[in-house]
């Protein structure tokens, strides 16, 4: 969905060369690329946005999910919330809606992730992310 969507297509998905989104962690040096041109672009619309975020978001958090050595599968914001008290301080929004889960204390929100680089350029690489947590030694 985040390249061929004709119907309600991903903002400026014209910029995406599906050939290079391979789920691997270097991918995501192309999907930087990507979020570079909607940080000086952003989507006007709120659907856009929403649209962006979660789609994007979903190719990153496959990313990690499919390259971590750590188990990881997809939460609803509702059921992090019930199971830690970390998740639940960050409240619902388009950025918590969907969480990478490993346990209580091991989770990410790439959805996160995606609204920030939209926001503040590069220095929320979503590739230097993906790396810290797939190849790093680090508590999530």
């Amino acid at each position: 969905m985040l390249c061929h969507d004709l119907e309600n297509p991903t903002y400026l998905s014209e910029l995406l060369d599906p050939g290079q989104l391979d789920f691997s962690v270097a991918s995501l040096k192309h999907l930087d690329e990507y979020l570079d041109a909607l940080h000086a672009s952003p989507p006007k619309h709120q659907d856009q946005f929403a649209r962006v975020v979660r789609r994007c978001g979903a190719y990153v958090g496959e990313v990690i999910r499919k390259n971590s050595p750590k188990e990881m599968h997809w939460v609803s914001f509702k059921e992090a919330a019930r199971r830690s008290p970390y998740a639940k301080e960050f409240g619902y929004s388009a950025a918590t809606a969907g969480i990478l889960w490993g346990d209580p204390k091991n989770m990410c929100f790439p959805l996160a992730k995606i609204c920030k680089f939209i926001e503040n350029g590069r220095e929320d690489s979503v590739y230097s992310f993906a790396r810290v947590i797939v190849e790093g030694d680090v508590k999530l």
